[in-house]
C-alpha cells in the first residue's frame, strides 16, 4: 500500500472516513496527521443525519474541539454517480489544492483523475502507526469490519503489510 498522502497537510474529508474514525473513537488521529482537516457543509449534514449514533456525537465533539473544521461547499461540476458529499469534498479539495480523505472507490478514481491526492481510512491508520500514534492497526481494522464498514481483503492485506503487521 502506497501512502501517497504522507506529505499532505490540508485535507478535505468525506463522510465515510469520518464516520469510520468516529466509530473507532479515533478522530484524534486527524489533527495529528494533518494541519487542517476541512469538512464541507454537505458532508457534515451526511455525518450528522443520525445525531443519536455515537459516531455522529463524536464528529460533533471533534468539530467543537477544533479537530476538524467546517468549510463552505465549493461549486461542483456534475460528478455523475458520486453522492453529494463526495462531490462537495472533491470540489473543495480541487478549489483549494488540498488532499482528500475519501474511501469510496468510484470517488477515489474520479478524484485521482483530477490530479488530487487521496488517502483513505486504512491509509490514515497506517500513517498514524508509522508516525508512532498507534501501536497496531489490526484490531482497529477488525473493529471496522465488525461495525459493517466494507473493507476488501486485498486492501486490508496491503494495509497490514504497509504497517508491518503481516
Amino acid at each position: 500500500m502506497q501512502i501517497s498522502a504522507e506529505r499532505m497537510s490540508v485535507v478535505v474529508a468525506d463522510a465515510g472516513p469520518l464516520i469510520a474514525l468516529g466509530r473507532l473513537n479515533r478522530l484524534d488521529l486527524l489533527p495529528f496527521l494533518f494541519s487542517d482537516v476541512q469538512v464541507t457543509a454537505t458532508v457534515l449534514d451526511e455525518c450528522l443525519a443520525r445525531p443519536d449514533l455515537p459516531d455522529a456525537k463524536r464528529i460533533t465533539d471533534a468539530l467543537s474541539a477544533g479537530l476538524i473544521r467546517r468549510c463552505p461547499d465549493a461549486l461542483s461540476t456534475d460528478d455523475g454517480p458520486l453522492d453529494p458529499g463526495e462531490s462537495s469534498a472533491i470540489a473543495r479539495a480541487n478549489e483549494i489544492g488540498a488532499g482528500l480523505l475519501l474511501d469510496d472507490r468510484a470517488a477515489v478514481t474520479h478524484a485521482r483523475a483530477l490530479g488530487l491526492k487521496v488517502i483513505g481510512t486504512l491509509g490514515v491508520l497506517v500513517l498514524a502507526k508509522r508516525r508512532g500514534k498507534l501501536q497496531e492497526i489490526r484490531s482497529l481494522i477488525e473493529q471496522m469490519r465488525r461495525a459493517g464498514h466494507y473493507l476488501g481483503d486485498a486492501a486490508v492485506l496491503a494495509a497490514l503489510h504497509a504497517a508491518d503487521e503481516t
